[in-house]
């Protein structure tokens, strides 16, 4: 990507903050995650930086705190695919975007759960709600990230999930 148009993109979003979200702590604490200095080769960084929700989203489960895991997952989603798209992160790699691989390690936790019985019927609702939202997503629609979805409806249609993520 041309120095010129990263530096387009980075005062545009200097300059316009995130209006469409409600800016609570834990949303501005992910928004934080997509900051420009976390853009690097293969978006590395923000997937490092995702690995932290990923450990808070699995002590959630352990704990059968499944509101606050949901809900974090989800929002750490919408926000993926809206930087994804937003900064071009399409420019930032080659054949491996991270933070996907990332984002299907969280589902296949989930998916762990909802095979073992421990994900309440309201918290699945939640989880099938936040998914078809992200299903229509340009991100989702026209890149398929996060990755998270692709695998979401594969279990949701019961078709067998690839032997990385066999849950």
């Amino acid at each position: 990507m041309s120095s010129e148009k990263m530096r387009y993109i980075l005062c545009r979003r200097k300059e316009t903050p995130r209006t469409d979200v409600e800016m609570t702590p834990l949303k501005e604490s992910i928004e934080a995650i997509f900051c420009e200095q976390n853009l690097d080769n293969d978006c590395d960084t923000i997937a490092r930086h995702m690995c932290s929700y990923l450990e808070y989203i699995m002590d959630f489960l352990k704990d059968g705190d499944c509101d606050s895991a949901v809900y974090m997952f989800l929002e750490l989603m919408e926000s993926l695919a809206y930087h994804f798209v937003e900064d071009e992160h399409y420019g930032y790699f080659d054949d491996l975007y991270s933070p996907d691989y990332v984002s299907e390690r969280m589902m296949a936790e989930f998916i762990k759960q909802i095979k073992a019985g421990n994900l309440p019927e309201e918290n699945l609702i939640q989880l099938r709600d936040g998914m078809q939202k992200l299903m229509e997503t340009e991100a989702y629609k026209s890149y398929y990230v996060p990755a998270a979805v692709s695998m979401w409806e594969q279990f949701e249609n019961g078709r067998q999930l690839s032997s990385f993520w066999q849950v």
